[in-house]
């Protein structure tokens, strides 16, 4: 085998994106280190190099696949020339964030992952918190709101929409009205 070196980047993607299409083909449990290697037509020794384990890969696909839903949110709510309460109305859901066609979008959001699209929700939330809790708390500077506890309130809106994302007997659309009218109630609007 001739050996191919490659930017350290852009090998560590290559393994990432590698795992993540064999992950949706086999499923995660069933899919190896030595499944990825073979599929990249490089030794193991090279996989290790960068990825201690196949949960090491996942943990990095998945902080990638968050950073992507992160980057969604602040397109689509992030400007903050306009008030608060407009750019409430252009927020999507959790669920509508983290919804992609790409292949980290498959393997989250396939059915037989729902452990993993759960973490990645979690983890989305989580580093969503501050970002809203720094607009709520301009939204309070400049009187469009009042509320006391910005970062709990973040938290609380961030979290709380997803007890609504997992019920599974309204539509998106119910899902998507239901999470800002209680958003709203919550801000006191």
């Amino acid at each position: 085998m001739q050996r191919i070196t490659k930017d350290p980047d852009i090998r560590r993607q290559e393994i990432i994106d590698t795992a993540i299409a064999l992950f949706i083909e086999k499923g995660y449990e069933q899919t190896s280190m030595l499944d990825i290697t073979k599929k990249l037509n490089v030794s193991q020794g090279l996989c290790y190099r960068y990825f201690k384990s196949k949960e090491e890969i996942y943990q990095a696909a998945l902080e990638y696949y968050v950073n992507q839903g992160i980057e969604v949110f602040r397109d689509l709510f992030g400007d903050d020339t306009k008030p608060f309460l407009t750019r409430l109305d252009n927020l999507h859901p959790l669920h509508a964030v983290s919804k992609n066609d790409n292949s980290y979008g498959q393997f989250v959001n396939n059915p037989q992952n729902s452990l993993f699209h759960t973490q990645m929700q979690l983890v989305l939330c989580d580093k969503l918190v501050p970002i809203m809790a720094k607009m709520l708390l301009q939204a309070n500077q400049n009187g469009e709101i009042n509320i006391d506890h910005p970062v709990s309130t973040a938290s609380f809106c961030m979290f709380g929409q997803l007890g609504i994302w997992l019920t599974t007997n309204i539509s998106e659309q119910d899902k998507i009205d239901q999470t800002k009218a209680l958003i709203k109630k919550v801000l006191g609007k």
